[in-house]
């Protein structure tokens, strides 16, 4: 059985859902707002809309009240926050995302804590995620599918050399910035220091998205950065002819195809 969609598959986009309301399950733990366009408050950040939820956490757009710009503020919600476990898996993405500076790895600005709950503060990026792209255009053009994944690689070269994987590289997971489409890698939630592994990840856990997985990672195996680079295989496979190579009925039949199966 696999393992409830983590946290950081919630993914920051420039399309925020309606306005809860304040007493909502994802809004009720902020502080007061203190003007007419806030949800509420969290550290010194205004919260203006929700940009989505998972099982664990949602991301808001938000303004930083002191230097006024805009980010993209992932809070773990309180029900969650108190587990030793989430908050360490949290902070953990947090310091792999801080060591990372790199034109196509998400910036992160900011970890902090407010009345016992977590937050990350990054940056807010508009644009869309190339699996919303991909709903709209089945196969991209040849030259935007290999500037897309010249991008990806280069972000995750730079996670290679310090010896991190990012383990959950998917559509979702990569978004299109600005008018030009400019890659950027999101939520390294996943992602391990290589030396870190065995003794953060419980032996034969399966992390990530199934589809998406190098064969060693559906069988709950050691990983490495060869892993990311059979994902990033598998996402250009997608780009480029439409179908993805490992599809399936459900998680356990990918698995399986993943592990079996040589694409056409």
């Amino acid at each position: 059985t696999l393992p409830p969609p983590p946290f950081d598959e919630v993914t920051a986009t420039a399309a925020p859902e309606p306005h809860a309301p304040h007493n909502s399950a994802l809004t009720k733990f902020l502080a007061p707002a203190q003007a007419n366009d806030e949800l509420g408050r969290l550290g010194k950040y205004r919260v203006l809309s929700i940009l989505g939820h998972g099982g664990m956490g949602v991301v808001y757009k938000a303004e930083d009240s002191v230097l006024k710009r805009l980010v993209a503020l992932k809070a773990i919600l309180p029900s969650l926050g108190a587990s030793e476990s989430v908050r360490k898996r949290f902070l953990r993405e947090a310091r792999t995302m801080a060591q990372l500076d790199h034109d196509h790895v998400a910036r992160l600005y900011e970890v902090g804590e407010d009345r016992g709950i977590p937050f990350i503060a990054m940056e807010f990026l508009i644009g869309e995620p190339l699996d919303r792209r991909l709903e709209n255009e089945r196969v991209l053009p040849l030259a935007e599918a290999l500037r897309i994944g010249r991008e990806i690689a280069e972000g995750l070269a730079a996670a290679h050399a310090r010896d991190l994987i990012h383990r959950d590289i998917k559509p979702a997971n990569v978004f299109l910035a600005g008018s030009a489409g400019r890659v950027k890698i999101l939520d390294f939630g996943l992602a391990r220091a290589v030396e870190e592994e065995s003794r953060i990840t419980q032996s034969g856990a399966i992390l990530g998205s199934p589809g998406f997985m190098a064969p060693e990672q559906t069988r709950g195996e050691k990983t490495d950065t060869r892993s990311d680079l059979f994902s990033l295989g598998v996402v250009l496979y997608r780009l480029s002819t439409g179908e993805h190579p490992f599809a399936a009925q459900d998680a356990l039949s990918t698995m399986i195809a993943v592990a079996t199966k040589n694409p056409p």
